[in-house]
């Protein structure tokens, strides 16, 4: 089998129903699998599960619930398809999602390590490429992956994975979060594992919700952050995690700038005067709305 759709999900009641029938819409023609995999939902999101009669379905309940990214890891450990796609279960695919994965997947002779992913209606993942200076429709690997990497985390909701890589490599890190910037700790691992990726330019899923990233602020965003750093060193060489801050610093100096653990005296005086710049611009950001207001 080449594909798995899988949903993980948590207390999603009232939008696990559009998920699975956008999964079983699909155009494509050959054999696939919609992987439901409920993390012992309480608000009643498995008897909504169990209303749909249809072979493709497979339903995993958890014992107990997990955290979202061990739950994702039991869809990748459960899954029959060589391909992953995940969806959300607050999001829907477009019909022809599969039908475009299976024909890139093709034209790039399968892949052992691949991720593929496409647009998205809520943070688009080319802005990330654009500053690592990547193209769409190219597949890109090694070092110069994490130059867009080190800018933002990529949904694994409409993104498609190699299963049995991403398996080996330890799946999603346990970072216990659902926070963007965790999302692309997968990528840097995987970046270093020797994965290849690619974005192609069509929408393969509609996120209207956006529950993931909602009402984030700066200290919660700071410390996902570093648990994210943290999950890549433990999944990383020395050598390999020194490569990596040195992109981070040369690409991305304010995410660096939040991770102490690894700064020299200079640069921890850096910081402090960096910190105290970013007070002032807020200092003057507030002051400026007030004065709008009049």
């Amino acid at each position: 089998m080449l594909f798995t759709i899988a949903i993980p999900t948590y207390n999603n009641r009232k939008t696990i129903s559009r998920a699975i029938q956008s999964a079983l819409n699909q155009t494509y023609k050959g054999d696939y699998e919609v992987l439901v995999v409920n993390n012992a939902s309480t608000d009643g999101t498995l008897e909504e599960i169990l209303l749909f009669q249809d072979n493709k379905i497979r339903v995993v309940t958890n014992p107990q619930t997990v955290d979202m990214y061990s739950n994702h890891n039991i869809c990748l450990k459960e899954a029959k398809g060589d391909y992953v796609l995940f969806c959300h279960s607050d999001d829907i695919l477009t019909k022809d999602a599969l039908l475009l994965l299976e024909k890139r997947i093709e034209e790039r002779q399968f892949p052992s390590k691949y991720i593929l992913w496409g647009h998205s209606m809520f943070r688009d993942f080319q802005a990330a490429l654009d500053r690592g200076h990547q193209k769409i429709n190219t597949m890109f690997s090694g070092e110069f992956s994490i130059h867009s990497f080190v800018w933002g985390g990529l949904t694994p909701s409409g993104t498609c994975y190699s299963r049995e890589s991403l398996l080996e490599i330890g799946g999603f890190p346990a970072i216990g979060s659902k926070v963007p910037m965790a999302d692309w700790a997968i990528l840097v691992i995987a970046a270093y594992n020797h994965f290849e990726f690619e974005m192609i330019d069509r929408l393969l899923f509609i996120r209207e919700f956006a529950s993931t990233a909602n009402d984030l602020n700066a200290s919660v965003w700071q410390v996902n952050t570093i648990a994210s750093l943290d999950a890549i060193e433990k999944s990383l060489n020395k050598n390999q995690f020194s490569n990596f801050l040195a992109i981070v610093k040369e690409r991305n100096e304010g995410l660096f700038f939040w991770y102490k653990k690894y700064m020299s005296v200079e640069e921890l005086k850096q910081k402090a005067e960096f910190d105290k710049k970013e007070k002032r611009r807020n200092r003057i950001k507030r002051l400026l709305h007030f004065l709008l207001r009049f």
